[in-house]
């Protein structure tokens, strides 16, 4: 009675058609987080989707900023609709998983011709002696899990492909919780520090409700460009994470896709920049610091003068290189420079200064999340094996066997006619009728 209530209030949620809305749901909203950049300024969004101009004739600014399209795996009702997801598949899992589950673990023998019948395969033998012991001897070994009551038989196979959808519905379950936990628990991070910085994690771009940003410090050891035929290939960062003490708890050199990770937080190669350089006085021989202006947007490339009270002077750099081209204060190329060059035995440049840009993210739910998708994929291959069921009701003068399977039932087929050859085989006879 108790089962019958609690399938009565969760019908709407055990219906099919409602779970595959939420699932269309889901996955339309999805598609606006994939195509629509996440966790940005609203300056950003207003700059490259103007009111004036809306995609499709509707997706601008305001339609993202409304409906919250800039983060929206972290909105109410997307995460209203992970809930009503998860509520229909626990509802599934207890209404009909788990008695399907329970019914064939339970034994129960057909007793009449008439039910033998109506199955997909049937046959009936004459009997002979000791027919019925050489018919449980070949469902023996054919891995039949088999339960007698005096002339019938009844045995199956392949139970766990009865269990294998309720792990499914289950790994579903904690993939759902995992994104939920990640919605609510969780902070992403830009920091840009020069080398030799000491720094905390301070420029949050986003934090989840429920997130507290961990007091840790790091130390950029130093930062280098790689490159090839002019080309940067890579570039990398050397980080330590220091303790309460100053003493180093880890050390690792991180780039693209190559991240340090330390208690859940990844610290991850995004960007860098050249912040100025480095100038030694030869008369005054004291040093002196300038800054770098980048030349034009969204490049690699600086430009700073260096002066006196009499001269001044024009340093371009090109990527972070050794070599610079130098100007006069009348546009007048005076040639190209290496770091350690005297400038008209005035100046000496001894260093660049580069400054890293670090990506640093906390998601706790990424373990949950590849744990469930984990589960899904092994119970996803498990949920495609048969489970198959054999009768056996033996007569005075006929025994009667019958067969059924959810699924596989070519390999069913052939089990059942070796069954039958071998039946005949051991008694000379023909069967009288199959199916």
């Amino acid at each position: 009675m108790k089962l019958l209530k609690v399938q009565k209030g969760l019908k709407i949620f055990t219906d099919l058609k409602f779970a595959l809305v939420i699932l269309f749901f889901i996955a339309f909203a999805s598609s606006f987080g994939s195509f629509i950049e996440q966790d940005e300024t609203i300056l950003f969004y207003e700059e490259n989707y103007p009111v004036t101009k809306p995609i499709y004739g509707f997706i601008n600014s305001s339609f993202i900023l409304n409906l919250g399209l800039d983060h929206v795996y972290r909105t109410w009702w997307f995460l209203l609709l992970l809930l009503i997801l998860g509520i229909c598949l626990i509802s599934c899992t207890i209404t009909r998983q788990f008695p399907l589950f329970l019914t064939s673990k339970e034994y129960f023998f057909k007793k009449e011709k008439k039910s033998f019948l109506n199955l997909p395969f049937f046959v009936k033998v004459q009997n002979t002696y000791y027919i019925k012991e050489q018919i449980l001897l070949r469902i023996q070994k054919m891995n039949f899990y088999i339960y007698q009551n005096k002339n019938v038989i009844y045995g199956y196979k392949g139970l766990i492909g009865r269990i294998s959808p309720i792990l499914v519905h289950f790994s579903l379950i904690i993939i759902l919780l995992g994104s939920s936990i990640g919605a609510f628990k969780n902070f992403k991070a830009q920091e840009v520090l020069p080398k030799g910085e000491l720094f905390h994690i301070q420029n949050p771009i986003n934090v989840g409700w429920f997130t507290e940003i961990p007091h840790l410090t790091t130390r950029v050891n130093d930062f280098w460009v790689e490159y090839e035929k002019n080309k940067i290939h890579q570039f990398y960062s050397n980080l330590s994470i220091l303790n309460n003490y100053g003493e180093e708890i880890k050390e690792q050199t991180i780039s693209v896709n190559n991240p340090l990770r330390y208690k859940n937080v990844d610290f991850y190669q995004s960007d860098w920049n050249l912040l100025g350089i480095r100038i030694k006085n030869v008369k005054e021989n004291k040093i002196y610091e300038f800054p770098l202006f980048s030349l034009k947007k969204n490049t690699k490339a600086w430009i700073t003068w260096v002066n006196d009270s009499k001269k001044s002077y024009s340093l371009i750099f090109d990527q972070f290189q050794n070599n610079f081209l130098l100007y006069d204060q009348d546009g007048k190329f005076l040639g190209i420079k290496s770091i350690g060059d005297t400038i008209e035995n005035e100046y000496i440049l001894i260093d660049l200064l580069p400054s890293t840009g670090l990506l640093v993210k906390y998601d706790p739910s990424i373990g949950i999340i590849y744990l469930g998708f984990g589960i899904l994929i092994i119970t996803t291959f498990l949920s495609y094996l048969p489970y198959t069921q054999i009768w056996v009701f033996h007569q005075s003068k006929n025994s009667w066997i019958g067969g059924l399977t959810n699924r596989g039932k070519i390999q069913l087929e052939i089990e059942f006619e070796n069954l039958i050859r071998f039946i005949e085989n051991k008694n000379k006879k023909k069967i009288i009728k199959k199916k």
